[in-house]
């Protein structure tokens, strides 16, 4: 990660649009965690 953050630097991307980048990669990755685990539970219930 640090390889990147400093790559970014390089390029001139300022540290508050890595950090919004960061917050929307997490929210997809949550969302899609959230949606795995919503289809474990609908296979539990149908069990």
């Amino acid at each position: 990660m640090e390889d990147y953050l400093g790559v970014a630097k390089k390029k001139g991307i300022s540290d508050e649009e890595v950090g919004a980048v960061q917050a929307v990669v997490m929210a997809v990755q949550a969302g899609r965690i959230k949606a795995q685990l919503r289809e474990v539970r609908a296979r539990s219930e149908d069990k």
